[in-house]
């Protein structure tokens, strides 16, 4: 998709990067994990292309004059269903080449390669970072907050967008705060992604090889340095865990999740004086996360301060309405408070603003299960 200012000399594609969100877990039941078993991450080339790639856009790109046409062209030819027709999967990381060779990546390995294609046919292209609304993704251990990069291309005259996903679209995108960076800022977000799936999938080890890579590689990522803290932190290393989120703090220091990541540091370790200095703006960042606002409801309703736990779940489902769980959650608080009427109708509501037919099923479900409860009443 794209779209074009006039005048100014840019051409963004459309990343997703993965973070940590939140810290404050326990150590492994082994024991803290032995960081001289921390495999070596090689070097990854993420814009080289092969002879196969370079053919295929002499042959397709390369009788083209107008930079503008060369730039539409070639994002049909790579992402275009009747032509290469590279598809958008969130959950993989992949250099220029290998997007080519599998057909699929997340909107970084799709930057990647348009951004290696793009200089090989003579567009003057670069990555450019642009900051998108703050979401929060569950995870079974930790949350994981969305980023995005898109690349820009210098064109004379106006700036022309490029989106590869649903993140974002490319009207948007020209409204949002962006930069462009070096390359190697690209590449540290290459591996910081990489370690952020290595512990998605249980592998503390490779993930603290990649982040570890990732800071080494540009020592500016500020969410690359909470990263890696939470996995030292959930490995039994909690003094190398503070020194990379104050590492992350210093660099920047408003990032709510560094802040909250620290600050759960601080208070289990008993530096309460540290704490209470963040946590105004922990505090903020609680109002912010909705699926943080769920956890806090969920410790209120087990507290029976039921009114503050409906409050809370409120919050949440403005925050993020599409969310099944937060309707499920919000029911049974009524329920708890003696509200059945208003229970039903929180479901109901759900039922209607649910994305899909999963979603709109349990709910659906959790409904029945009440008729039927009252009915045999």
């Amino acid at each position: 998709m794209f779209s074009r200012s006039p005048f100014l000399p840019l051409l963004s594609l459309a990343v997703i990067l993965l973070f940590c969100a939140r810290a404050g877990f326990a150590n492994t039941p082994e024991g803290p994990l032995d960081l001289a078993t921390i495999p070596d991450v090689p070097e990854a080339n993420l814009l080289k292309i092969d002879a196969r790639v370079r053919a295929v856009l002499d042959e397709k790109i390369g009788g083209i004059r107008d930079m503008r046409a060369r730039a539409f062209a070639l994002h049909t030819l790579l992402f275009g269903s009747e032509a290469l027709g590279i598809v958008y999967d969130d959950s993989i990381t992949h250099t220029a080449q290998q997007t080519f060779v599998t057909r699929r990546g997340n909107c970084l390995s799709h930057a990647s390669l348009y951004l290696a294609a793009a200089r090989y046919v003579g567009l003057n292209a670069r990555f450019q970072l642009v900051s998108i609304p703050r979401e929060w993704v569950p995870n079974e251990k930790f949350n994981i907050v969305p980023g995005h990069i898109n690349v820009a291309v210098a064109i004379p005259g106006h700036k022309i967008t490029v989106e590869f996903s649903n993140i974002v679209n490319a009207e948007e995108s020209q409204h949002m705060r962006s930069r462009t960076v070096a390359d190697s800022r690209a590449l540290a977000e290459y591996y910081n992604n990489l370690g952020t799936e290595a512990a998605q999938n249980g592998n503390p080890s490779t993930a603290i090889a990649y982040l570890r890579k990732a800071i080494k590689t540009d020592g500016r990522v500020a969410y690359a340095w909470s990263n890696l803290g939470v996995m030292y932190k959930m490995n039994g290393h909690t003094k190398l865990a503070q020194r990379a989120y104050e590492k992350g703090l210093k660099l920047d220091k408003d990032n709510l999740s560094i802040l909250n990541n620290i600050y759960i540091l601080y208070r289990e370790t008993g530096q309460h004086a540290r704490a209470e200095k963040i946590a105004a703006r922990v505090e903020r960042y609680s109002r912010r996360n909705p699926y943080y606002l769920a956890k806090l409801a969920k410790s209120d309703l087990a507290e029976r301060q039921i009114p503050e736990a409906i409050q809370k779940l409120k919050r949440a489902i403005t925050l993020k309405p599409e969310e099944a769980d937060f309707y499920l959650a919000l029911a049974r608080a009524y329920f708890a408070n003696g509200d059945a009427r208003s229970g039903k109708r929180q479901l109901h509501v759900g039922m209607r603003r649910m994305q899909t037919q999963e979603e709109r099923q349990k709910l659906k479900f959790k409904l029945s299960q009440l008729k039927r409860s009252e009915a045999g009443a």
